[in-house]
Order: structure tokens, then sequence, then C-alpha cells
């Protein structure tokens, strides 16, 4: 039988990887991917296989199968596995580690973002541009109506200009962040959600600070 840690050991290989990189770009510690490779841990959890998946540009559900998850297609699982397909090589080296610097309510404004970073996702730093990025977890259901719900991450990048369609990141009066599309008239600016059920915040100018634009989002499935 093909087993599942020499195909994973193949599969960081054909992409050019250490066992550390892989780590970097998966989230999966380097000592759990060890222990796979060397099959000393037999069935991985989906949520770690997912994470390879995304790192290894590979199907999760082909990951599935060898891993013995899925039995829909059992020879999969005892076959070796055929070359991938080329990524574009300079995937890798864009990505760039931005900090998750907490929470942010998508609907009324709560306190500032509070600065923890002591957790860092990657992304690819095409996104960014030429501006630093950060992360926030997203609470509330303002935003829905984008697709953006509670528990969402939201890749956000340093910049104070913007358009009436972008989703910002706000502050208000220097001690308040929320979620929401900006448009200023005047001595005025509208936040406006895109929840329907919910009416739109009208400030004074002089509070609003937007902090940065909403470039990417990521959901986190929880567990039950």
């Amino acid at each position: 039988m093909y087993r599942f840690g020499q195909y994973l050991r193949e599969l960081r290989k054909q992409r050019n990887l250490t066992i550390n990189q892989l780590a970097l770009y998966s989230g999966v510690s380097a000592a759990l991917i060890s222990r796979i490779e060397n099959n000393q841990r037999s069935n991985p959890k989906p949520d770690t296989l997912k994470k390879l998946a995304s790192a290894l540009k590979i199907s999760y559900e082909e990951l599935l199968l060898y891993a013995g998850v899925l039995s829909e297609q059992p020879n999969k699982a005892t076959s070796k596995p055929s070359t991938l397909k080329p990524v574009d090589s300079t995937w890798y080296e864009r990505q760039v580690p931005i900090p998750v610097l907490g929470s942010i309510r998508a609907g009324t404004p709560v306190e500032m973002l509070a600065l923890n970073s002591s957790e860092f996702i990657l992304v690819d730093s095409y996104i960014l541009g030429n501006h630093e990025g950060f992360a926030l977890e997203v609470v509330g259901d303002s935003m829905n109506g984008d697709y953006i719900f509670d528990g969402d991450i939201a890749i956000i990048k340093f910049t104070s200009n913007f358009s009436p369609q972008d989703i910002c990141v706000v502050a208000i009066n220097g001690e308040e962040a929320t979620l929401k599309r900006v448009k200023c008239q005047g001595d005025i600016c509208i936040l406006t959600p895109s929840n329907p059920t919910m009416e739109p915040m009208v400030y004074d100018a002089t509070l609003v600070h937007v902090i940065g634009v909403v470039v990417e989002v990521r959901r986190r499935f929880k567990s039950r």
C-alpha cells in the first residue's frame, strides 16, 4: 500500500519545500508534519489536511482520499500520486506574515482595536500592494450582504484612501472601530452596512478616520 506519509513527503518535495517551510505556509507544526511523513501519526484530522492542501496547492478532496478519510475512490489511496500541476513559482515567495490585531464589530462600533499581535497569518503580498497589512476577526452581521459573517477573518491593507464601494475599517472619535462602507459629504460621513435590516450611521466628519480597506475575507469553521 502506498502510505500517506510517503505521499505527503513527495508532494512537499515536488513543491521544493522543507518541512519548516510547509509548516510556515500551512500553520501546521513542523513536528506534526514530520510525524505524518514518517507514518508515526495515523488519521490526520480533516482540519490539518485542509491546511496542508491549501499550502501545497492541491485539491482538499484529493488529500482526503489519499489520507483515507474519504473512500469513494479507494484506488487513489493505494496508488502512487501523479506529478503535481505546476503553480506560479513566486507564490510561496510572496507570502508575508501580518498580525491579527483582535476583533472588530461589523455592527455597532465598539472599542478600538486591541493591538494583540501574538497571532500572525500569511497573505499574498500582491493583494496588499505597497501597503502594510493586518487582520481582524469580524463580530456581528451588519456586512452579511457582502457575505462577511460573524467569525470571518478580514484582511486589511493600511490606507486612508478609499472609494464609496470599499469596505473600510473605520475609527470613530479615536476610541471605537467598525467595518462599514463610508461616504463623506461636506461635514458628515455616512457609515453604511450591507445588512438590509440595519440603518446607516451618520457622524461628524471630524470624528471619522478610515484606518484601512478590506482586500480579502477568510472563513474559519468552528468545531462543534
